[in-house]
């Protein structure tokens, strides 16, 4: 329990410290914190990133095999489930979980820690562009966040053609309605994060398409 308080009193400290570089601005220190965090990570987000593409193009190779069990066992959900895995391993067809959790282990704290600054009162008061105070929320934030999180979407290659509908107003929905009833620093925070997210993104199309067909 004494280990949150002095990791919040930590990322209060920080934010402080990049405020006084950046001209005092506390929303230019939360971004600035955003972008660093996910430029970090950036090498092991775009890894994960590349291997769900390559996943991808494995199941859809697999689609006529897939329909085959599925025909086979109609009557036996066990036995297709269990044939299923035996073919993804044959093929090298993994989860990828693994490394998308680390991701999100690192950046969740983070992202918490902020917010409880600031609910703390640390860059409360300030402002920044339109926003008077960032310890309370902003709708035009909430708004760019949620059509940064839908260009990353509809731009990522590794989406599923059949789950992109769904998956793309999913997160776009999540991030707007956090975003609109949470802290305008959280959001600022949420928005350098989804930015760097776009570049991956963009860099990963680039990466594909000078891969061998």
């Amino acid at each position: 329990m004494i280990v949150w308080p002095m990791f919040v009193k930590g990322i209060s400290e920080l934010l402080t410290h990049l405020a006084q570089l950046l001209d005092g601005s506390f929303g230019l220190a939360v971004i600035a914190l955003a972008v660093f965090v996910r430029l970090m990570l950036l090498p092991m987000t775009l890894q994960v990133a590349e291997q769900g593409w390559h996943r991808q193009r494995r199941l859809a190779a697999l689609k006529p095999k897939l329909e085959n069990l599925r025909e086979r066992h109609a009557g036996d959900p066990a036995a297709y489930a269990s044939a299923t895995q035996a073919l993804y391993r044959e093929h090298g067809v993994t989860a990828g979980l693994g490394s998308s959790l680390r991701v999100a282990a690192i950046q969740a704290p983070i992202g918490a820690g902020i917010y409880a600054a600031i609910k703390q009162g640390v860059a409360g008061a300030g402002a920044f562009l339109w926003i008077p105070k960032l310890a309370r929320p902003d709708l035009w934030l909430a708004l760019i966040v949620a059509v940064l999180s839908f260009a990353t979407v509809v731009l990522n290659p590794a989406m599923p053609e059949q789950a992109k509908m769904m998956l793309q107003l999913l997160p776009v929905l999540i991030s707007f309605f956090l975003v609109w009833h949470l802290a305008a620093g959280l959001g600022l925070y949420w928005a350098g994060s989804t930015s760097v997210n776009l570049v991956q993104t963009l860099l990963l199309r680039r990466r594909i398409r000078r891969m061998p067909s």
